[in-house]
């Protein structure tokens, strides 16, 4: 066990340069697994008497708020010393953020969105909590908790902690292609479509990030696509 460890030099790993690295891609893992086990419907379900309705994608977004977003940015500041607007808590370039915005979206929506709204798997998946979508009430109830708490943890876990906390390391290619892997098998257990999409979507999103220098793009994006699908689909019944 010792040879293991003098071969493997964890006695020296702060001093590699790995620990950084290391502190990324095992604290992801652990937060993303804690996330999709007690941020599950299937979970609160069990262990809850709230489960039900609204509930279960209230504490999705809410425990993905904490797991994926606050603690991570914790370990940035009081872990890593770091400033979160090197993690792209920045405007950046917002004029090309905005133009990237302003031209995919339609596009997606024609190409991507509306299709999608057809397909059973997704209307029997999508919005989720339909009976409070009836209303514009209910649609805020859902969609604002979702926008607030889910997307802005979801784009500052995979687009700001790792992908801009890995890119000084391995380079941006390889730490846009690190975080596709996780955000896209979140998906699993998603209708097979999103979680195809989720691939695409991890890639564009990434180099969103890294050419505006900023997550709130890609965060901006990526609620109007969620928010959008369900509009179409409440639109189209």
């Amino acid at each position: 066990m010792t040879r293991l460890a003098d071969d493997l030099r964890l006695k020296d790993l702060a001093r590699s340069g790995e620990l950084k690295p290391t502190v990324i891609l095992i604290g992801a893992t652990i937060l993303l697994a804690a996330h999709r086990h007690f941020g599950a419907p299937m979970f609160w379900g069990v262990h809850a008497p709230f489960s039900g309705g609204i509930a279960d994608p209230l504490v999705m977004f809410l425990s993905a708020f904490v797991l994926l977003g606050l603690i991570p940015l914790a370990i940035v500041i009081w872990g890593f010393h770091e400033k979160a607007r090197e993690y792209g808590l920045r405007l950046g370039d917002w004029r090309l953020g905005l133009r990237i915005t302003a031209i995919l979206f339609p596009l997606i929506c024609i190409l991507l969105l509306l299709p999608a709204a057809g397909n059973q798997e997704m209307r029997l998946f999508y919005p989720m909590a339909p009976a409070f979508t009836g209303s514009a009430s209910g649609f805020a109830m859902l969609e604002i908790p979702r926008i607030l708490l889910f997307y802005t943890a979801w784009e500052f876990f995979f687009r700001g902690f790792l992908l801009f906390g890995l890119r000084p390391i391995i380079g941006d290619w390889m730490a846009i292609c690190v975080q596709v892997v996780p955000s896209t098998l979140w998906h699993i257990g998603l209708p097979s479509s999103e979680l195809f999409a989720a691939i695409a979507g991890g890639l564009l999103f990434g180099v969103m990030a890294l050419r505006t220098r900023s997550i709130i793009w890609p965060f901006l994006l990526h609620a109007l696509i969620g928010i959008g699908l369900d509009l179409i689909i409440i639109l189209s019944r």
